[in-house]
């Protein structure tokens, strides 16, 4: 497991997940699996054009394999925790990363480019050191 850190071992001061970290120790594992995949399509999902950070909920459903009724009980884990915004009412809604969460973009990205699966990160809790400069 050269190149992840456990998130507990890292000080808060270095790290820079510790919002995302702390609020997905506070949910059950399906809703963190759920958090990686709305992670992955808000960022690299496949319906374009869209707005940047954006995810909906027949492209997170394809991609996760939850019932609707699973879904949208995660979704409000999740929403309750800070870690997500939905705007607009249904059909039509928009799932974002809440404001607080918005530092899970860069971790996905430190993960992507280190060939870091998303699921040690936001299920696991193991995350990328952060860079220094």
């Amino acid at each position: 497991m050269s190149g992840l850190t456990k998130v507990g071992s890292l000080p808060a001061s270095d790290n820079s997940a510790s919002f995302v970290r702390d609020r997905l120790r506070t949910v059950s594992v399906p809703a963190r699996k759920l958090f990686a995949v709305i992670v992955r399509e808000a960022y690299h999902g496949p319906i374009h054009p869209k707005p940047k950070g954006t995810a909906s909920p027949p492209e997170i459903l394809e991609a996760c394999g939850l019932d609707v009724g699973e879904f949208y009980a995660l979704l409000n884990v999740l929403r309750g925790a800070g870690l997500i915004r939905v705007s607009n009412a249904y059909p039509f809604e928009e799932i974002q990363l809440s404001p607080e969460a918005a530092e899970a973009e860069s971790l996905a990205e430190r993960c992507t480019h280190e060939n870091i699966p998303f699921e040690d990160a936001f299920v696991k809790l193991v995350f990328p050191p952060s860079k220094r400069g």
